[in-house]
């Protein structure tokens, strides 16, 4: 998988539940245990910004073990087939198209996930109240800022790229084991040779929160249909990952391609071991996967 980029670009569903299930799916070490609780997990991370009413949690109870349900079902046998194409990337010698490629399949399957969730977020929407939307704009505001001290971007270009070679070297460790001084200096020479893009997926991030928050409050205030709700959410979503403004979006394509180039050129210079060691990375969430999914039937 191409586990190389910074987690600003893995952020491709605008919805509050698939942002919690990817993140989930993203600590590999606990797979299995975290999947059995997703529901319970998603109700409390979406109760974190929404402070749910009785009546919205009672729908977020009744329609989240329905997504999952299907998640489990349709989904993670998908999943597997992308690890598997993972496991292969990670074998050979690939190219820049064999990365983008693998990238785009895994936005492609995030993307089927947020539109299945789409019609029951719609629902939650159009429930929210004006206190409950200022709740969500302050624990926006209050992500943020953790968001912009570690990112750096107080410090300078300087302290962002280091703050990436943090992100990057701590994800390098976790599915290839230990990385030399050499890979390190290596490393660092490929960050210190882009462009950071810090100050550019932040402001990607706002941009994204403030729609949102604009989406909200125009479902609060003119109370539309449902079928009305859903197309705004789709429209939302059609536009997350790719800034509307064609400037912008260029700009955002290159740092994809950018941090595409970065994942070919860090497993280039990894080991035997090290393409082992995440080899079997791979194999436990393949097997987890694959569990999971039999235990839907």
């Amino acid at each position: 998988m191409t586990k190389f980029k910074d987690p600003a670009m893995r952020r491709t569903t605008p919805l509050l539940l698939l942002l919690f299930l990817l993140g989930l799916l993203q600590g590999c070490s606990a797979v299995r245990f975290g999947y059995g609780h997703a529901d319970s997990l998603a109700r409390w991370w979406i109760d974190q910004y929404v402070d749910l009413s009785p009546e919205q949690d009672s729908l977020v109870q009744e329609r989240l073990p329905r997504f999952f349900a299907w998640h489990r079902k349709t989904q993670l046998p998908d999943y597997v087939a992308v690890l598997r194409q993972g496991q292969q990337f990670i074998a050979g010698q690939p190219t820049l198209a064999d990365a983008r490629a693998l990238d785009e399949s895994i936005v492609r399957r995030v993307r089927t996930a947020a539109d299945q969730a789409i019609p029951d977020v719609a629902d939650l929407l159009a429930s929210l109240g004006p206190s409950q939307i200022d709740r969500i704009a302050a624990r926006y505001a209050e992500k943020n800022l953790e968001y912009a001290k570690e990112a750096g971007l107080s410090d300078g270009e300087a302290a962002q790229r280091k703050a990436r070679q943090k992100r990057i070297l701590e994800r390098a460790e976790y599915w290839f084991g230990d990385v030399n001084g050499d890979q390190r200096a290596s490393l660092q020479r490929m960050i210190d040779a882009q462009e950071s893009g810090a100050q550019f997926r932040y402001e990607e991030r706002l941009r994204r929160q403030r729609e949102l928050l604009d989406l909200a409050r125009q479902v609060q205030r003119e109370k539309p249909t449902r079928e009305r709700v859903i197309q705004l959410l789709r429209d939302y979503a059609a536009r997350f990952d790719l800034p509307p403004d064609a400037a912008r979006r260029t700009r955002a394509l290159a740092l994809r391609r950018a941090a595409a180039e970065l994942t070919v050129a860090v497993l280039a210079m990894t080991t035997p071991a090290q393409r082992a060691h995440a080899r079997q990375k791979l194999d436990d969430l393949i097997g987890d996967f694959t569990q999971l999914s039999q235990e839907a039937s």
